[in-house]
């Protein structure tokens, strides 16, 4: 089952215009990483991070790197990486959220392995 960006509709158009173009920019390279419940999640976690009301640099900074991050070491990791995203939020500024998902893809990369890349969130988190 393919997903189209279209069918989150609503989603896109809670964004602002500039994240509406990042979104679409990433779009391709994300269909190609992620699966149809790959997408669903991305699509969903930038709507949660959304919530978090610590501007719309975060949410370009996942659009652009959580494909990285499972094309790196696969999309399984995705909810672990949005949960940490998250959890951080009562913690932390949103630039600091922000650095933590922007250098995740290169973590990812150096780690190569989804449970070293976990034992690595649970590190940033504590």
């Amino acid at each position: 089952m393919a997903i189209n960006l279209e069918d989150y509709q609503e989603l896109i158009d809670s964004l602002s215009p500039e994240l509406q173009e990042s979104l679409h920019s990433a779009w391709l390279e994300a269909a190609k990483v992620f699966s149809a419940r790959g997408l669903d999640n991305y699509l969903k976690s930038a709507a949660a991070l959304k919530t978090l009301g610590k501007g719309d640099e975060l949410i370009a900074t996942w659009i652009d790197h959580a494909p990285l991050v499972a094309k790196e070491i696969g999309e399984d990791i995705i909810p672990d990486l949005v949960q940490t995203a998250l959890e951080l939020a009562s913690k932390t500024s949103g630039a600091v959220i922000e650095l933590v998902l922007s250098t995740a893809p290169t973590a990812a990369n150096r780690l190569g392995d989804e449970t070293l890349f976990r034992a690595y969130l649970q590190f940033v988190n504590n």
